[in-house]
């Protein structure tokens, strides 16, 4: 048994509002009503669809953009978390200071 069926339209809107919401898979596609497996499926035939558009001069294709923003938002995480351990070490370590008798 197929399961429902959606039009164009709607998947290509499921996909915009995927990638502009900033919002998980899991949420959006919880949001609207279908499976995280169809929104996943929909944006990758959606990205190979502009690959097989984007002309022959182009830089990068937006599959490849894509990985791209996914890799630079990882590093971003990253060196947020580390900013944030620096914060702490740099108040543990300036109260450890304050609390020692001069030389």
């Amino acid at each position: 048994m197929k399961g429902k069926r959606y039009s164009q339209e709607f998947k290509d809107d499921a996909v915009r509002h995927w990638i502009k919401s900033g919002q998980s898979a899991d949420e959006v596609a919880r949001g609207l009503g279908v499976t995280t497996w169809s929104l996943r499926r929909w944006k990758a035939q959606k990205l190979h669809e502009m690959d097989g558009n984007a002309a022959a001069g182009a830089e990068m294709k937006p599959s490849e953009m894509e990985a791209e923003i996914r890799r630079l938002r990882k590093e971003l995480r990253e060196t947020q978390e580390q900013r944030e351990i620096l914060k702490k070490a740099v108040i543990f370590f300036g109260q450890d200071s304050q609390r020692k008798p001069p030389l």
